[in-house]
């Protein structure tokens, strides 16, 4: 069996399914402690590895609040504990929608155009919008440093 594999049954007969069973919401799992129970050394990198992969998280019902204590790099180290908030049932983890790619042929784009469209047009047009928001900001500054200028000597 693989270290991952150990990793993940282990973790969850110790700390998941107990937690589960005592009707606790929140696990902590430090790396330091699993690998000492598995009798294991050398082994850190693969055990924060595995405790922070989502194919674990959603074998074991879990879902990852927090990230505490360790190195400032946030690399592996047995002083990092994994704080994971239990899930009703194993595989329950929270689907976050996949970033959307970006379309080549810019038609992400064209579904956008005309989003704002009866916005604007309650609002009189983008035109006479933007001209009542650039006023409401006071005079632009580049046509009072002009007219200040252009005034004759001596006056202000």
């Amino acid at each position: 069996m693989k270290p991952t594999d150990q990793t993940k049954e282990h973790v969850i007969a110790t700390y998941v399914k107990p937690a589960r069973l005592k009707g606790e919401n929140v696990v902590r799992v430090r790396v330091g402690t699993v690998q000492k129970e598995l009798g294991w050394t050398n082994r850190t990198p693969s055990i924060f590895s595995t405790l922070k992969s989502r194919e674990f998280q959603r074998e074991a019902g879990v879902e990852l609040m927090e990230r505490r204590e360790g190195p400032a790099s946030g690399g592996p180290s047995t002083t990092v504990e994994f704080l994971y908030r239990i899930l009703e049932s194993p595989g329950a983890l929270a689907v976050r929608p996949a970033k959307p790619s970006p379309v080549p042929n810019g038609s992400g784009l064209k579904a956008l155009y005309g989003l704002l469209a009866n916005t604007f047009r309650e609002l009189g047009g983008g035109e006479a919008f933007l001209k009542r928001e650039r006023a409401a900001w006071g005079p632009d500054p580049w046509e009072k440093l002009e007219s200040e200028h252009t005034k004759p000597a001596g006056e202000k």
